[in-house]
């Protein structure tokens, strides 16, 4: 009796552990798109514009469903920037959040609630330049000789266009759109693939 009791307690457990040896998760990567496709481009040139206030956006999509779980700024001056995704059809608000940059060029990353995205559907992510009611630096990206280089494909993310509205408050960024030959701002958000 003891040796079946003893038996079956071992199947019991090699039961348990088995389940958990054989089944592996994997682990996606996350994305950034915009600030990857910045550092990594050669051709690619940088600047700094005062002016404003703008709200400057860029309109993506991704290849495949998956989610954003973050949101951020990589302005040239510290300050409490406002990031928002918006969706491109509807021009709802779907996600909005302050992020604290403390220093100059520095992406800084902030947790939003998970935002499922469809894929191939359009989105905006924008920032606005004003911080404490002061009118910031904003950076800008551009290709030498000044040529189009959106759209442009990193990892999972499509970047159509830049876009932007002379705007302090909450604003679609839609005065100006289809801007193809600089980027702007910069916001940021982190993907992830489902």
């Amino acid at each position: 009796m003891r040796t079946v009791l003893f038996f079956g307690l071992l199947l019991g457990a090699a039961s348990l552990t088995g389940c958990t040896s054989t089944e592996k998760e994997t682990v996606k990567p996350t994305e950034n798109a915009l600030t990857s496709f910045i550092s990594a481009e050669s051709t690619i040139s940088s600047g700094v514009r005062t002016s404003g206030p703008w709200e400057l956006g860029v309109v993506f999509s991704s290849s495949v469903a998956g989610k954003l779980t973050q949101v951020g700024s990589k302005m040239p001056e510290p300050g409490s920037y406002r990031i928002i995704v918006w969706d491109f059809d509807s021009k709802q608000v779907l996600r909005q959040k302050t992020v604290e940059q403390t220093a100059p060029d520095k992406l800084t990353l902030d947790a939003i609630e998970s935002l499922a995205l469809t894929a191939n559907k359009k989105y905006i992510i924008s920032i606005n330049s004003q911080s404490g009611g002061t009118n910031k630096k904003y950076g800008f990206a551009y290709k030498t000789g000044s040529a189009d280089f959106m759209p442009f494909t990193k990892g999972s993310i499509l970047v159509y266009n830049s876009c932007y509205r002379n705007a302090a408050t909450p604003s679609f960024p839609d005065n100006v759109t289809n801007v193809k030959y600089e980027l702007y701002g910069f916001p940021e958000f982190t993907f992830i693939p489902d």
